[in-house]
């Protein structure tokens, strides 16, 4: 008899680590390649906050003005663009992976992580999120219902990729999923294919390089990651653990959209993710 052998899953310092070498990765591409991209979210955050990772957070996020993420993604369909043991993967890369569209991740493959809460099974290692900055209308109302009408999308996607009734990222959260019972049905039986599809073609509706405004359509904030595309360049650079990295040029405005007074750390310090990452 073949005895088991209990992993120790990957901790926090060194999930953030094995993300740091993968952003590096990222950047040197990006350099080599005339690609531009911003830390947003709460990588934005930290650099600004901390030089480097918010203490407690378990991801990099990182944005892109849409012309030069097709272009990454154009790029990416060669093997090993970002080392050999990098690897990117995108729902038009690999038709297994339930993401949108506009969302890419960037991945260890010699790590591996397990999700608790998605039905469908694939297979990724630790990775970064790279996403997609669209062009918006310059009408407010207009912006607001284009946000809105993704993220009922989004919802609809969520509620077809996971387990019903599995714990989410809150209590609350996991106690009102209950409540959309009859959309999941509804969000299966379109297929998350079909819904990443209609998402794509929402976000696409306004050309970047013609749009006064831009926002990140795929993100979780929604309208609070709308901005003047003038505020996103020139690029600053900022260290982040010891890196230079680059960030939109307004990143004040940004922040404060997404966070209020963002200098000023929070009462409640959890992670968002609800994964385990190990070595293959």
């Amino acid at each position: 008899m073949v005895q088991k052998v209990e992993r120790e899953p990957i901790g926090l310092n060194e999930l953030q680590s094995i993300e740091l070498n993968i952003l590096a990765a990222f950047h040197n591409f990006c350099q080599q390649n005339g690609l531009r991209y911003y830390l947003a979210g709460g990588t934005a955050l930290g650099a600004i906050r901390h030089h480097g990772f918010i203490p407690w957070d378990d991801d990099i996020d990182v944005i892109m003005p849409r012309p030069d993420y097709m272009k990454l993604l154009k790029l990416a369909r060669q093997k090993q663009i970002f080392g050999e043991d990098y690897i990117a993967s995108n729902f038009y890369l690999d038709n297994d992976l339930p993401v949108q569209a506009t969302t890419t991740r960037i991945f260890d493959s010699r790590t591996e992580v397990t999700f608790d809460n998605f039905r469908i099974s694939f297979q990724i290692g630790c990775w970064i999120d790279i996403f997609a900055i669209d062009g918006l209308p310059s009408s407010r109302f207009c912006r607001n219902l284009r946000f809105r009408t993704v993220r009922i999308l989004l919802d609809f996607l969520y509620c077809d990729v996971t387990k019903f009734g599995g714990k989410r990222r809150s209590s609350l959260v996991s106690a009102l999923q209950y409540f959309l019972a009859p959309v999941v049905g509804i969000a299966r039986l379109i297929g998350y294919r079909r819904i990443i599809n209609a998402i794509e073609k929402i976000c696409l509706k306004s050309a970047y390089e013609n749009s006064e405004w831009v926002g990140v359509l795929g993100g979780r904030a929604a309208e609070k990651e709308a901005m003047k595309k003038i505020n996103l360049e020139p690029a600053v650079l900022v260290d982040f653990e010891g890196n230079k990295f680059q960030i939109m040029a307004n990143y004040h405005e940004y922040l404060t959209n997404l966070y209020g007074d963002y200098m000023t750390p929070p009462k409640e310090k959890v992670s968002r993710h609800l994964i385990q990452a190990y070595w293959k």
